[in-house]
This record gives C-alpha cells, sequence and structure tokens, in this order.
C-alpha cells in the first residue's frame, strides 16, 4: 500500500499540465516505494527533465498566448479605427455630393469643405506619424487627398463659371425686359428668356391675318417701335424666329405647310426690321412651324399662345477689322451662340 500512496500524492493539476512527465514520476516514487526494488538514477533524472522541459514549454505557451491576444486586441483596435475612419469619409463624400446639387448655397459650402479636407489631411498625416507609418503609405494617403481636394477646387471653379453665366443672362433679360418696358405694360410683347437665351414675343395675330403672311398697317406699327428700342442694342445679333399652332392648312392655301408660313412671316419681319434702320447682318430668319409650342393646343387658348413670333438676342457680333474703331472691340472679340 506504500507505493500507492505515495503515487496518490502527485497533485491532479500536474498530471493534467504534464501527463508524460507524471507518468515517470509515478514509476519513480512506485519504484522508490516498492520493498526490494532499486530505481535507477538516470529514471529520476529523466523524469525531471522532462518535468523541466515541460514547464519551460509550458511558460513558452503562456507567454506566446499572451503576446498573440496583445497583438488581436491590438489589431482590432486598428481595424475598428480605420472602419470608423472610411465610414466618416464616405459620409463626407456624400454631404459634398448633397452641396454640390443646390448651385446657390455649393460654393459657399464646396470652400468650407475644402478647409475641412485640408484639417483631415494634416490629422491623418500626424496620425500616420505618430502610428509609424511608412513614408509611401504616407505619400499615398497625401496623394489620394491632394486628388479629391483638387477635384473639388475644379468644381467650384465650374460652379463658379456657371453662376457667372447665369448672372448674365440674368442681366441680359433683365436689361431687355427694362428696354421694352412700355410695350409690356402695353401688352404688345412679352420678355422671356428660352433655352438660355433672352428674347421678344409677339403674337402672331397681332402682325398678320390668318393664313397669311403679309404685316398689317397695325403691325408695321408695333414693329416700328420694336426697330426702335433694338437700334439701341446695336451689338448683338438677333434671330426672328416663326411659330404657328397645329392647326392643318386649307387646301387652296397661298401655303403648303406650316413650316412655309412661320418661315413666311420670319422673313417678312426682319424685312420690316432692315426698313425701320436694322442692319441686316444682325438678322436671320427661322421658321419653326408648330414643332416648337409653348403651350398645349387643345384649347384655342393655347393655340393663340404658339401662334408667335420671337426675335431673339443671340451673341455680340464679331466685329470686322474696318469696323474696330468704331465698336471699340476687337475683332473676334464675341462669340457665337446656338438659335432656340
Amino acid at each position: 500500500m506504500t507505493h500507492t500512496t505515495m503515487a496518490g500524492r502527485i497533485p491532479a493539476w500536474f498530471s493534467r499540465r504534464s501527463p508524460a512527465a507524471a507518468r515517470l514520476l509515478a514509476v519513480g516514487l512506485l519504484g522508490l516505494a516498492a520493498p526490494g526494488c532499486l530505481v535507477r538514477q538516470e529514471l529520476y533524472d529523466k523524469a525531471r527533465a522532462e518535468i523541466r522541459r515541460e514547464r519551460e514549454e509550458g511558460d513558452k505557451a503562456r507567454a506566446d498566448a499572451q503576446s498573440a491576444r496583445a497583438e488581436a486586441t491590438q489589431r482590432s483596435a486598428q481595424v475598428a479605427a480605420l472602419e470608423a475612419e472610411l465610414a466618416r469619409l464616405e459620409d463626407d463624400l456624400r454631404a459634398r455630393d448633397l452641396w454640390l446639387s443646390e448651385a446657390t448655397t455649393a460654393e459657399a459650402g464646396l470652400v468650407r469643405r475644402l478647409d475641412e479636407l485640408a484639417a483631415v489631411n494634416e490629422e491623418l498625416s500626424a496620425r500616420l506619424r505618430n502610428a509609424g507609418q511608412s513614408v509611401g503609405q504616407l505619400a499615398n494617403e497625401r496623394g489620394s487627398l491632394s486628388a479629391e481636394l483638387a477635384e473639388a477646387r475644379a468644381k467650384v471653379d465650374e460652379l463658379r463659371r456657371q453662376q457667372a453665366a447665369a448672372e448674365a443672362r440674368a442681366a441680359r433679360v433683365r436689361d431687355l425686359a427694362s428696354r421694352f418696358q412700355a410695350m409690356v405694360d402695353g401688352g404688345k410683347v412679352r420678355v422671356a428668356m428660352r433655352g438660355g437665351l433672352p428674347l421678344i414675343e409677339i403674337s402672331s395675330d397681332a402682325l398678320f391675318d390668318a393664313g397669311k403672311a403679309e404685316v398689317k398697317p397695325a403691325g408695321r406699327r408695333m414693329l416700328d417701335d420694336i426697330a426702335g428700342v433694338l437700334r439701341t442694342i446695336p451689338d448683338h445679333r438677333l434671330q426672328v424666329a416663326g411659330h404657328t399652332d397645329d392647326k392643318k392648312l386649307k387646301k387652296n392655301a397661298k401655303f403648303a405647310s406650316n413650316w412655309d408660313v412661320s418661315a413666311a412671316r420670319a422673313v417678312a419681319v426682319v424685312e420690316v426690321l432692315v426698313a425701320r434702320g436694322l442692319s441686316p447682318q444682325r438678322l436671320s430668319a427661322a421658321g419653326y412651324g408648330e414643332f416648337a409650342p409653348v403651350a398645349s393646343n387643345a384649347a384655342e387658348e393655347g393655340r393663340a399662345k404658339n401662334r408667335r413670333i420671337e426675335i431673339v438676342v443671340l451673341a455680340e457680333q464679331e466685329a470686322k477689322p474696318e469696323d474696330a474703331g468704331k465698336t471699340g472691340r476687337a475683332p473676334g472679340e464675341a462669340g457665337a451662340a446656338a438659335a432656340p
């Protein structure tokens, strides 16, 4: 019973942690306890060496596990920080796109965004330096932010150009409306903008009889007044555009189609304006028939609005070399504009 008692003294935790060493130690203890039995010294030494080896391996395994847990914790924190940073940058981009959609407030918003991105760039640079990131990674991050800043600045510049162009067009309409204010108040003409170009709109019924292209006397008096105002803006080209409703002409009518009626009426207005002192180099005529309506042709009110003459104010005239001194503008200074 002696050997059983001594073997039982081996702690259970030691047997679980080092099974091989526990077995060797048990054999040694049993050998020592057995009557008349000699245990070789090397067996005992081997058991002790095995115990030390397993203890060292256990200590190393615990240290490795602790190091791995610390590294995993650090990496998890870095991943979480990067994901949060990525989410924040995505939110910033969505906010920037929303600002750009609002033309009247986008400029101020983008300027603020530029300041914010510059601060983010500085913050990221400091964070990368503190984290010991490589120079190459830092350069990539800076390059990406620089590209984003350049893109935002380009959009701000484009928005400013568009706003300037819109303000210029609005100013031209206001100027034209002020020149024709008396006729607008009298209900003779209407000043509007279509296709980005200012225009004077006149009812065809005020100028022509139905189905005809000869300007009636009352219409000539109205065109006299219009020509007088147009002579006060001599630097712009003008296009006279004729429009009709969608009613088809009678079979015995003078004109074959609404195209012909609208074009003939536009030419007739041009001829009256030239006779009233406007330069023919400034004028052109176009007929659109019923294919550019401004109202529905389902009712007479809409058809009356579609029967109209439009005098469209185009771009400034390009000065000829011999006229440079007269206009005060260098040749080729003004550009062309599209027809309505």
